[in-house]
């Protein structure tokens, strides 16, 4: 009865082994061939006829907008309108010339780039006219714009003459900010000048003042 169980348990354990090598195999040559709706060979060429791997032509609207944009070069036919606007008013004046030989030939990252560099280098006539800044608002073959920031605001400038615990002292013109103390006595000048120092004599300049005080230096 033993003998018995020992070769039926035999035969089971043989029939299994057979069974999963006969899996196995199968397995083995299904993985050889292309799962059925998968893509049969990876290298297939595209419908534009560039392959997968290579790099895909823009396909958006948006990405070949981005691509036109850049390829659009100034010309000296471009038209060169400046807006300006003053900060001290709000005022605004239009200005249309012909475009600058230095901006001719330039895509837009390449003038916006240029534009910046001038904002930090003014010449002196603008900075004369109160220059502040400056940047591109409209890019096309046919006109640019630009903005332009100025500030024709009048600082104020100047000095007065006043008196100090008896003495002469020149302040800014903020009548606060003590410019230099001059060492001069309120006594020793004319009567008619003291007077005039108890509210402040306004002096435009340094030059005026130095006169003032060589005046009744001893």
């Amino acid at each position: 009865m033993e003998k018995r169980y020992k070769i039926g348990l035999f035969f089971v354990l043989t029939l299994i082994s057979v069974l999963l090598a006969v899996l196995m195999w199968k397995r083995h040559t299904m993985d050889g061939f292309p799962h059925e709706g998968g893509q049969v060979e990876q290298d297939q060429t595209a419908p534009n006829g560039s392959s997968q791997g290579e790099t895909q032509a823009p396909q958006t609207a948006e990405e070949i907008y981005q691509v036109q944009k850049m390829n659009v070069l100034t010309t000296c036919d471009t038209v060169c309108i400046y807006e300006n606007i003053d900060k001290k008013d709000g005022s605004m004046t239009v200005e249309e010339r012909k475009l600058p030989a230095k901006y001719i030939g330039l895509n837009r990252a390449d003038l916006e780039k240029l534009l910046a560099e001038d904002s930090l280098a003014p010449t002196l006539v603008e900075k004369q006219k109160g220059f502040k800044s400056q940047h591109l608002e409209l890019f096309s073959a046919e006109k640019i714009k630009v903005l332009r920031i100025y500030d024709t605001t009048q600082e104020t400038t100047g000095f007065y003459i006043m008196e100090v615990d008896g003495e002469v002292c020149v302040f800014e013109h903020d009548r606060t900010t003590l410019y230099f103390r001059t060492g001069l006595r309120v006594e020793d000048l004319p009567a008619d000048v003291r007077c005039e120092l108890k509210e402040g004599k306004f002096m435009d300049s340094e030059l005026q003042v130095y006169h003032f005080i060589e005046s009744y230096s001893s």
